[in-house]
């Protein structure tokens, strides 16, 4: 992404987020794209939230892959909160591929710094969310290959101890 919607999407987060939202409980669902497999989300605070995914790699050969994240959440976007739940958030994690074909023949371990937005429906306990997942192999890189790469997911959480509280 260029610097200019990076720039307006942090603006916005901060100046527009006026509904504050209380989200609670825990999120369990799917996700697609890179990784593709289970998403998990717990609640910690108004804000805050750990991520994790269990899944598989595409770009590596369908390889099993984890991650965990640490993400930090805007206030909702939106003007109402009979309207729903939509912040944008960053993190910070670490994901571990077990790849093992020819281009990849290691284990890679990277950091990842998730950008993304989760809408939360106000009348039920479902999320939606898609997420750009910059990556940051440190172990595992073949000589040949960039440590860099992009992961992106979108999908879906059903909330158990409730969506939100407003």
């Amino acid at each position: 992404m260029n610097h200019k919607v990076m720039t307006a999407l942090a603006i916005a987060g901060i100046c527009i987020g006026v509904a504050v939202a209380r989200p609670q409980g825990l999120g369990l669902g799917l996700m697609g794209g890179n990784p593709s497999g289970l998403s998990l989300k717990v609640w910690t605070g108004p804000h805050v939230a750990l991520d994790a995914g269990l899944g598989y790699s595409l770009w590596y050969g369908y390889a099993p892959s984890f991650h965990g994240d640490v993400l930090w959440h805007t206030n909702s976007l939106l003007q109402s909160s009979e309207d729903g739940y939509l912040p944008l958030y960053i993190g910070l994690g670490a994901r571990v591929v077990m790849a093992d074909n020819v281009h990849y023949p290691d284990m890679r371990i990277g950091l990842r710094v998730p950008f993304g937005l989760e809408y939360v429906f106000n009348n039920v306990p479902i999320g939606l969310f898609m997420e750009v997942v910059p990556t940051f192999d440190v172990s595992g890189v073949p000589p040949d290959r960039g440590f860099f790469g992009p992961q992106g997911s979108v999908g879906f959480r059903y909330y158990f101890s409730g969506s939100s509280e407003y």
